[in-house]
């Protein structure tokens, strides 16, 4: 819920403007999900000297301000005009657009080697076309700075230098570039980096005239699957608690790890993942574990159910689909069949019919993800993804399995954020039922 709203600058981190300006009554850090008002943001020192903050003692000094530009920037201590904004918790950069719009929490949860990060490259580089083009509905980073590794695996995958030479994203590690250590109260945490996206409706879009109002800000992450391990959700290294916010969450389950699959597609499938010895695992696990963790975060019974949706995605299905009589190679879009809506729509019917047929694939196969998934959230869909849309190899001298960029053909990989917004985020995507359902789904979360 928007708030209009016009600080008073000697008590507030938002000075005041001309103009009055639309804030959020709420902001959630995408770092360690602190909760504050937008007067209480702080800002980020400039000057060379202002270096040493409490929390990132190797950063610039961070503030509450009392001195402003004209044009409403912060100036510290030494007279320099500050840019940037920070949490007051653990003082970690909030973008602007976070003061002013609603952000959308999204976790996805999946064991080691699932492909988490290959799904998540091929769904924000696909998303950056698809909605522009078809849904009139810009997609673009937030933050340039906390999209830079997600970045790096879209221009891997498709925008190398040379589309013949094949390449890998590298594992997600439990340390590294995708997390931050930070010192809160005299404790040393790791935090995680988010990837955070800008969605408003631009052009053609009915829309178009209120982007402030209709936008949002996205939020995603890329844990280590050993994140999701028992025991690893802990004061000190509390990474995956995103999935308390989470509005939507996401489990990405990987047939080529489980044994009952891998026989099954072993009569018609040639690929790797399937054919050659790998380390199978029991995933329903890992999501028992973030089940678990959702339920103690958000102060829930053992039996109770949360009220967030939740979304099976059975990854890789360029090998295991013919398990299921449905042809999933092409994107559930429409457009609109009497004519009179200008945009693509979200074809809800074959996304909630495909699922019906993997949940029944799934309850023969792998029932026990079924029973914890419906377990925790009444709303579960099922949806089919393929990140690459086609087999992977293995090259002399190599230990892991490479993709030549010009071979991939990503399967839905936009179909879960599109139902998702279709269904539960109204304003931006439109969803089809066949029934002159033209506008987006009411159904909020």
């Amino acid at each position: 819920m928007h708030a209009t709203m016009t600080p008073d600058p000697s008590a507030s981190g938002i000075p005041q403007q001309p103009d009055r300006v639309r804030l959020v009554r709420w902001v959630t850090c995408a770092h360690c999900w602190h909760r504050f008002r937008p007067a209480e943001i702080l800002w980020i020192a400039q000057h060379e000297e202002l270096v040493g903050d409490a929390v990132l003692p190797d950063e610039h000094l961070r503030f509450l301000p009392t001195r402003f530009t004209l044009e409403g920037q912060a100036i510290d201590a030494r007279g320099m005009v500050c840019h940037s904004m920070a949490c007051p918790n653990c003082h970690m950069p909030v973008p602007r657009l976070m003061l002013e719009n609603e952000v959308a929490f999204l976790s996805l949860v999946g064991s080691v080697g699932s492909g988490k990060s290959y799904l998540l490259a091929a769904m924000a580089w696909h998303l950056r076309q698809q909605l522009a083009r078809r849904f009139s509905v810009l997609f673009a980073d937030a933050d340039k700075e906390a999209n830079w590794v997600l970045n790096r695996y879209e221009e891997t995958l498709f925008l190398p230098a040379d589309p013949d030479a094949p390449v890998f994203i590298e594992k997600t590690g439990t340390q590294g570039d995708l997390y931050r250590p930070v010192r809160i109260a005299g404790q040393e945490m790791q935090l995680p980096k988010p990837f955070l996206f800008s969605l408003h409706p631009t052009g053609a879009h009915p829309r178009a005239g209120e982007a402030h109002q209709a936008g949002r800000v996205l939020c995603l992450y890329d844990n280590a699957g050993e994140h999701y391990g028992v025991g690893q959700d802990t004061a000190m290294t509390p990474v995956t608690r995103h999935l308390a916010r989470a509005r939507v969450l996401m489990f990405l389950f990987d047939p080529t790890q489980d044994t009952r699959f891998r026989e099954k597609c072993k009569a018609f499938s040639r690929d790797p993942q399937v054919t050659e010895a790998i380390h199978t695992m029991r995933q329903e696990t890992v999501l028992t574990e973030a089940v678990q963790r959702v339920r103690r975060h958000v102060g829930l019974s053992p039996y109770q159910k949360h009220s967030r949706p939740l979304l099976v995605l059975m990854g890789k299905s360029d090998i295991w689909h013919p398990l299921i009589d449905e042809d999933i190679a092409d994107d559930p879009i429409i457009q609109d069949p009497t004519g009179s809506f200008p945009l693509a729509l979200v074809d809800m019917n074959r996304i909630e019919r495909v699922s019906g047929k993997i949940r029944s694939l799934l309850l023969e196969m792998a029932p026990e993800i079924v029973t914890v998934a419906e377990d925790f959230s009444p709303e579960v869909v099922y949806m089919p993804v393929s990140a690459l849309g086609h087999s992977p190899q293995r090259l002399a001298g190599t230990t892991g399995l490479c993709v030549r960029p010009r071979d991939i053909r990503p399967w839905w990989v936009t179909a879960p954020l599109l139902y998702a917004l279709a269904r539960w985020f109204p304003g931006l995507v439109g969803g089809y039922r066949g029934r002159g359902s033209l506008l987006p789904e009411q159904e909020n979360v």
